[in-house]
């Protein structure tokens, strides 16, 4: 596989999206830092017995996890687009609709009887470093501008068959 870059000009596209993306995953990161030296300081622990919340820590965790993993991940891809390397731009088109859809899940177990009240709580402190890049609507243009400039590079890769 080709990891050269290629001509910047050819792929403002990919390091706009490389920028927005390095961006939003640092934000992401230092927004779960702070949340996670506030919940570990127990700033939530009067909440949560006021509420009877018993899985919001469990809940937290795993929501926070799954956060930073998102966020570790763009980071390493938008790096590689800032260079004009498109080669995990399918990686972070994946890593995009996944944040969607989880999204959506953590959504749906606020129904959840048992641990509904819970996820709700702990979703804003976990997943609130995700909003920036909902508020800008990065899943939704992010991956149209990747398709863009790998097509304009494959384009300008294949030889002219006049």
């Amino acid at each position: 596989m080709d990891t050269t870059p290629t001509d910047h000009r050819a792929n403002v596209p990919a390091i706009i999206v490389g920028v927005f993306i390095l961006l939003t995953a640092f934000f992401g990161l230092w927004y779960n830092a702070m949340s996670m030296i506030g919940v570990l300081a127990g700033a939530s622990d009067p909440l949560l017995k006021q509420f009877d919340l018993p899985f919001f820590y469990h809940a937290y965790y795993a929501m926070s996890g799954i956060c930073v993993f998102c966020y570790v991940v763009l980071l390493v891809c938008g790096v590689d687009l800032i260079r004009s390397r498109l080669r995990w731009s399918r990686l972070v088109t994946l890593v995009l609709v996944f944040e969607m859809g989880y999204f959506l899940a953590v959504g749906s177990l606020w129904l959840e009887p048992t641990i509904g009240r819970s996820v709700g709580a702990a979703t804003g402190v976990a997943n609130g470093g995700m909003m920036a890049q909902f508020i800008i609507l990065l899943p939704l243009w992010g991956p149209l501008l990747l398709w863009w400039a790998k097509s304009r590079q494959q384009s300008r890769a294949a030889p002219d068959l006049k």
